[in-house]
C-alpha cells in the first residue's frame, strides 16, 4: 500500500461513518418526529398568548365589526358589537374619545375606535396612545379639521 491510501483510508472511514450517523438523525430532523416537536411548542406557546383559547372567533367578531364600520357611522351600536368592554378608554377636553381592543388583528396589534362627540372618526390597527398624540389635534394633525388647536 502506498503512503497515499494509508492517509486517505481512516478520511473514507469516518466520512462514511458520519454520513452514516447523518442519515440516521434524518427522521428526526424531518417528517412526523419535527412535526410534533413544532406543535407542541405551538401549543405550549399559545397557551401563553392573548389571543388564545377560542380568539380566533373573537377576532374574526371584532374584525368583522370593524369592516362594517364606516367614518360618522354612531359609536355606540359598534361598540356594542364588539362584545366586550374596550381593554383602554382614553378622551381629551376637544371631545375626541378612543377606544382600545387588544388583540384584534394579532397577538400584538390592537384595534382602536376613534370617536368626536359620538361619531367614529377613525377605526383600524392602531393604539390609543397614538391616536391621542397631541400632534394630531395641532393644525395640520389627523384630527386637526374639528379642532381648534
Amino acid at each position: 500500500m502506498d503512503t497515499y491510501s494509508l492517509q486517505t483510508r481512516p478520511l473514507v472511514i469516518l466520512g462514511l461513518t458520519a454520513l452514516g450517523f447523518l442519515s440516521g438523525c434524518a427522521p428526526m430532523g424531518t417528517g412526523q418526529m419535527a412535526e410534533g416537536g413544532f406543535n407542541a411548542a405551538k401549543s405550549a406557546l399559545s397557551a401563553l398568548s392573548p389571543t388564545a383559547a377560542g380568539a380566533d372567533e373573537r377576532q374574526k367578531r371584532m374584525q368583522a365589526t370593524l369592516n362594517d364600520a364606516d367614518v360618522g357611522d354612531d359609536i355606540q351600536p359598534l361598540l356594542d358589537k364588539m362584545g366586550e368592554p374596550p381593554r383602554e378608554k382614553s378622551g381629551n377636553s376637544m371631545g375626541y374619545t378612543c377606544y382600545e381592543y387588544p388583540s384584534v388583528y394579532s397577538a400584538t396589534d390592537a384595534a382602536v375606535l376613534m370617536s368626536f362627540n359620538g361619531k367614529v372618526v377613525f377605526y383600524g390597527n392602531s393604539r390609543c396612545t397614538e391616536e391621542m398624540d397631541a400632534d394630531n389635534f395641532r393644525s395640520g394633525g389627523k384630527y386637526s379639521t374639528n379642532s381648534s388647536l
